[in-house]
């Protein structure tokens, strides 16, 4: 079948409702994985898939990052739907359609905050209190809705490239053509964009079976929308949000350590929590879950475990987080090298632009009794 040239571009196909003014990153290393197991079934690269707390239904690139809110989570029931919006964005991002867009809002914006969004691919992180900082980074709406205007041109592109991965994984498109039928075609942010009678003509071209939601898909949008098609999953968020958790609670299809992992995250204490960290660690290599271990190794003073925060410290996915250079300061100030704790707490605070702290942690250490591989990996000396 003759690829047609206007298809349909995935992200923008639902409706967007109440839409707020940022989007908040969030951390989530059980979607982050989901995601990393979603490239590997589609044979595809692993990519760097983040979530963001926004009502609006949306996807976008920024820099080698693809973002998913919120609020796409709650409409998409089908997980062939997800599948297809991940395949559009992650050819948006194999093309390097955003990098093309910059340059192109560059030239033609005076705006300073543009460059805010640009350089935030350095600093995903979320307001995690496990963490000990109570910040969180946000994405300005407008800029968003800036970046995700692609041109017809970087639309053909992906949709040519998503409709051969489509046909390939045989992804069920029903759900796809619902939403478009819907779709508000007058809404400014459709205009750049094929026509939708176009897109939902190609997408008839597909008549896959519906493959049926993994129990991981149904746990994520469980915990983002508490709308999954198992009941038993939307009953143990509630009752986490309700402040109730039963230790020996036991779910079909999800490992035990995920169950508690979920309730650490919402400030339950765990039994035997240590022993549930390694063992998800083995099952998930998220970079942040790393680093929320090292963390929790540090706020119970699990000194015998220590060698780990060592064994990781090189970890070149580690040192990619936002809070690296946070929590080896904090950590160097547990075991008492004050020179290096204040080293990385400098790092950490230029990196931010915290100029007060920053100055003060800078000040306190001699460069010369760091260490040669820290200065090395050094942003500022």
């Amino acid at each position: 079948m003759k690829i047609k040239i206007k298809f349909i571009y995935l992200i923008i196909f639902a409706i967007f409702i109440n839409k707020l003014y940022s989007y908040e990153i969030i951390r989530d290393p059980i979607f982050e994985d989901y995601f990393d197991n979603l490239s590997k079934e589609l044979k595809i690269n692993k990519s760097n898939v983040f979530l963001t707390k926004n009502d609006s239904a949306n996807a976008f690139v920024i820099n080698n990052n693809i973002y998913f809110t919120t609020g796409l989570l709650r409409i998409v029931k089908n997980e062939d739907t997800l599948k297809a919006i991940y395949l559009h964005e992650y050819a948006h991002l194999i093309k390097n359609h955003f990098l093309s867009k910059k340059f192109n809002i560059q030239e033609n914006s005076n705006k300073n905050t543009i460059y805010n969004l640009f350089s935030v691919g350095l600093a995903v992180f979320t307001g995690n209190t496990s963490i000990g900082l109570g910040t969180s980074v946000t994405l300005n709406s407008n800029l968003i809705d800036e970046i995700s205007k692609h041109s017809i041109n970087y639309e053909i592109e992906a949709d040519n490239f998503m409709i051969n991965q489509i046909k390939k994984n045989k992804i069920n498109t029903s759900e796809l053509i619902s939403f478009l039928e819907n779709t508000d075609n007058k809404n400014n942010y459709f205009r750049t964009h094929p026509k939708t009678s176009d897109r939902i003509s190609n997408l008839r071209g597909f008549d896959y079976n519906k493959t049926i939601n993994s129990k991981m898909f149904e746990w994520i949008k469980s915990k983002y929308s508490n709308d999954s098609k198992i009941e038993t999953f939307n009953i143990f968020f509630k009752n986490l949000n309700k402040g109730f958790f039963n230790q020996n609670e036991v779910l079909n299809g999800i490992n035990k350590t995920l169950i508690k992992y979920e309730a650490f995250k919402k400030g339950f204490i765990v039994d035997d929590l240590d022993n549930n960290f390694q063992y998800l660690l083995n099952i998930n290599d998220n970079s942040f879950l790393k680093i929320e271990y090292i963390n929790y190794l540090l706020e119970n003073n699990l000194n015998n475990k220590y060698y780990i925060i060592d064994d990781l410290k090189f970890n070149k996915d580690i040192m990619k987080e936002y809070f690296y250079n946070y929590i080896y300061g904090k950590y160097y100030q547990k075991i008492g090298d004050l020179n290096l704790s204040y080293f990385y707490f400098c790092q950490f605070y230029k990196g931010i632009n915290s100029n007060n702290k920053a100055d003060f942690f800078c000040k306190k250490y001699d460069i010369k009794d760091i260490p040669v591989l820290d200065k090395s990996y050094a942003l500022f000396k």
